[in-house]
């Protein structure tokens, strides 16, 4: 069972050059811990969620990460952090700051999990990282900002950059809450609960296979139904939160810097993820990673298959995994 573990960072300081006080991260770790004659962790392995997730987001990969499976528990010690910005860790809601709670950025979630990982944890190094959309953002920026750090590189449905239309939604979803009068900048007493079923909505109309809403649902009403459950899930979450998240998002575009990147990666990507676009994401990014595989593969839960169809993936994390 995963514990939720804490660490604070003190006078934690932002790209922009404001500062945390005391930034606490949450994080949870799996599997057997091997250490060297000096008492170094010599097997940490990081798993690092999507945009709504936090560190028990780990579980939906349960057919890759586990005992005997392709990161094996058994080999690996597995780490888990939530996300600076989401609930767990630091955040706009939980931090208590809400709106003037540092705007942050790609990179200062990375440099976090950075210093939880070397401050926190006493790691110098881990056999490898693995990231899941929004996670796989941040170990492409791991790789540029601490190219000797790692190993390996495992990008689940994830690319270097925003497209046109990623962004759009993104965009439009911070706007619904902003414009929302039960936003009140920022300052609500009450999450402003419309303006979260819409941003759950809108996310739910492009998260799926094109296929998927077709063949999945029989009738309007099981579709609507579809939506409605996909609306609850917004209850969970804060406005404030899910902007911040979103203006980190937007930011992310490593352009031609990705070049760069010469550590092993292995790309999983899905033929009809909507939100990593196949044509216009995934390709781009393997075509400028010399050092990178591809494995991609069909999906009727478009990108969220990249969680629910992860079992499709083991044999080629596997084959990857033994070659490093």
């Amino acid at each position: 069972m995963l514990e939720p573990r804490y660490h604070v960072i003190k006078d934690f300081q932002f790209e922009s050059g404001e500062m945390i006080q005391d930034m606490k991260l949450e994080y949870a770790t799996q599997g057997i811990k091997k250490v060297d004659g000096e008492g170094n962790i010599t097997n940490a392995f990081i798993y690092l969620h999507g945009w709504s997730g936090d560190f028990s987001s780990v579980r939906n990969l349960e057919s890759v990460i586990g005992p005997g499976k392709a990161i094996d528990t058994n080999q690996f010690y597995v780490i888990s952090p939530t996300a600076l910005g989401a609930p767990g860790s630091s955040s706009p809601s939980t931090s208590g700051l809400r709106t003037k709670f540092p705007q942050y950025t790609i990179k200062d979630m990375v440099r976090a999990h950075y210093q939880l990982l070397t401050g926190g944890l006493g790691i110098k190094h881990v056999r490898g990282i693995m990231g899941t959309s929004m996670g796989g953002f941040q170990v492409l920026n791991w790789a540029l900002q601490y190219p000797d750090f790692m190993d390996f590189l495992i990008l689940n449905g994830t690319s270097h950059r925003t497209t046109n239309r990623m962004y759009g939604v993104y965009h439009l979803m911070n706007q619904i809450i902003v414009a929302d009068p039960g936003y009140e900048k920022g300052n609500y007493v009450h999450n402003p609960t419309d303006a979260m079923e819409k941003s759950a909505y809108l996310s739910y109309l492009w998260s799926l296979s094109p296929a998927n809403y077709e063949e999945c649902f029989q009738t309007r009403r099981e579709f609507t139904d579809g939506v409605e459950d996909r609306k609850k899930d917004s209850l969970d979450w804060d406005a404030n939160d899910i902007i911040w998240r979103n203006k980190a998002l937007l930011g992310h575009d490593l352009g031609k810097r990705i070049s760069k990147i010469s550590i092993p990666a292995l790309i999983l990507a899905i033929n009809q993820d909507q939100i990593v676009d196949f044509n216009y994401s995934v390709l781009p990014m393997h075509g400028a990673m010399d050092n990178s595989q591809l494995f991609h593969y069909d999906s009727i839960w478009g990108h969220y298959g990249c969680t629910k169809d992860i079992a499709k993936t083991e044999v080629a994390i596997k084959k990857f995994v033994k070659l490093i």
